[in-house]
């Protein structure tokens, strides 16, 4: 019988050298030179605002189906993440002057929605395993990165606290924190008869997809670049 604790020692081990290359990815080193420009920022936050609404809406239908489980606590607990980060995106916004309206005119690219597109994807057809894996993967990376923009955006663009709050408390922390919550549940998925390299596919998905969407905030910064993935504002 697989343990679900060794098989995440596994997979992240298995994915170290992902997670290496993102960690230090050049969006990062761009944002920390003040490289950036105010366009590039508008865009990234209009694409932060419908990812988080999709992913919001994958959560919603993780509870709905699987809610009578004992997965409920865990994927409620990513639900309210997720509320609180379309909460705390709001005075980043604000500091553009983006309505709701506005962010709805700005065509995201394919990679800046590719985790979001694989979080829908799993919430339709996949397992509550197969779901908890792929945040447990993503989450450490993903709140460490987060961190990084947020010191930077305050000390090389103006951005207050308030502004850049939501980037301390993303998706990663808390997600991480809710493992002993998650560890039951993915050990269930493997008692009833998920295969374990499913579960390293959710997981490998989730940090090529995560750095995808760096890619396209990279991107953003390239208007050539930008446009030619389809992205800007119609």
């Amino acid at each position: 019988m697989t343990d679900a604790a060794e098989l995440m020692r596994d997979i992240r081990e298995s994915l170290w050298d992902l997670d290496a290359r993102l960690l230090d990815h050049p969006f990062l080193t761009a944002l920390e030179r003040g490289e950036l420009r105010e366009e590039a920022l508008r865009s990234i936050a209009a694409l932060w605002e419908q990812a988080i609404v999709s992913d919001l809406r994958a959560a919603a239908m993780m509870v709905q189906r699987f809610g009578h489980t004992a997965a409920r606590d865990f994927l409620n607990g990513v639900l309210q993440i997720e509320f609180a980060a379309l909460d705390g995106l709001r005075p980043m916004l604000q500091k553009f002057g983006l309505s709701r309206e506005e962010v709805a005119r700005y065509e995201p690219s394919f990679e800046g929605m590719a985790f979001s597109l694989q979080m829908a994807w799993l919430a339709a057809f996949g397992s509550a395993a197969e779901f908890a894996v792929m945040l447990l993967a993503s989450g450490p990376t993903w709140e460490a990165n987060c961190a990084r923009m947020g010191r930077a955006l305050r000390a090389r663009y103006g951005f207050t606290e308030q502004e850049t709050a939501f980037l301390e408390r993303e998706l990663g922390a808390e997600v991480f924190s809710m493992e002993k919550f998650a560890l039951p549940i993915i050990q269930e998925g493997l008692d009833e008869g998920v295969e374990p390299h499913r579960l390293f596919r959710a997981a490998r998905y989730a940090v090529v997809s995560v750095t995808m969407l760096w890619d396209a905030m990279l991107a953003a910064n390239q208007p050539g670049a930008h446009e030619q993935a389809g992205a800007g504002w119609t």
